[in-house]
This record gives structure tokens, C-alpha cells and sequence, in this order.
């Protein structure tokens, strides 16, 4: 996921106070709320939620090296305070609950909540 470019798509709210670095990719249609934070090396596809608070962080291991992009796939759902690892791939139609930490790949219309996150269901 290296040498992107950043761009927002068309049609996103994207509320007061969200912090998104270089390199971002936001699809269309999407909705995130105030203070979430997206650093470098993050795509969010279309028709995302993103919840206030919502940190992503990009240096999965705390030694610099930031190559390890996210992916966060089309209608995806990430609810307020949780955190998304470095390197992770939430699936289209994944939920995130509140306050969730997620250090592993979500998989398509999979609900996952927690600290560690776990799953919990699929979405009907």
C-alpha cells in the first residue's frame, strides 16, 4: 500500500476536529465523526462510518517503520473510542463495536467487539 496518494471521495461528512494524514484514501458517501484520527497509509472504501474518537494507528510494532497499511472495506461500521491496528483489513459489512481494540483482520458482515476485539456474530 505504499507511494498512495491521499484523496477524499465524493459526498463525505467528515465532522470538526478529525485529524487525516498524507497518503489517506476515503471513497464516497462516507461519514466520520469528530476527533477520529487516520495517519499515513489507511484506505477506508466507500460508505464507511467511522465513530467519534476512532484512532487507527500505523506503526504496528512502535519502531518507526509505518509500511504496514489498513484497509477498511465498503460499508464497513467502526464505533466510537475503538482503536484498528496497523496492517488490519476490516471486510465490507464488518461492525466494530464501542470502545473495541482490533488487532486482527475482520472478515465480510463479521461483528467483532472488545478489548481484545472478538468476534461476536454475523450481521444479518
Amino acid at each position: 500500500m505504499s507511494n498512495v496518494t491521499g484523496k477524499v471521495g465524493k459526498n463525505c461528512k467528515i465532522h470538526k476536529y478529525v485529524s487525516i494524514h498524507d497518503n489517506v484514501v476515503i471513497g464516497d458517501n462516507c461519514k466520520i465523526q469528530s476527533y477520529a484520527f487516520i495517519p499515513n497509509g489507511v484506505i477506508i472504501e466507500d460508505e464507511v462510518f467511522i465513530g467519534p474518537h476512532v484512532c487507527f494507528t500505523n506503526d504496528a510494532k512502535m519502531d518507526g517503520d509505518m509500511s504496514a497499511g489498513t484497509l477498511v472495506k465498503k460499508g464497513a461500521k467502526i464505533g466510537a473510542n475503538a482503536t484498528i491496528l496497523s496492517g488490519v483489513v476490516i471486510g465490507e459489512n464488518a461492525v466494530v463495536g464501542m470502545g473495541s481494540v482490533v488487532l486482527e483482520h475482520i472478515y465480510k458482515n463479521e461483528v467483532w467487539a472488545g478489548n481484545p476485539a472478538k468476534f461476536i456474530k454475523l450481521n444479518d
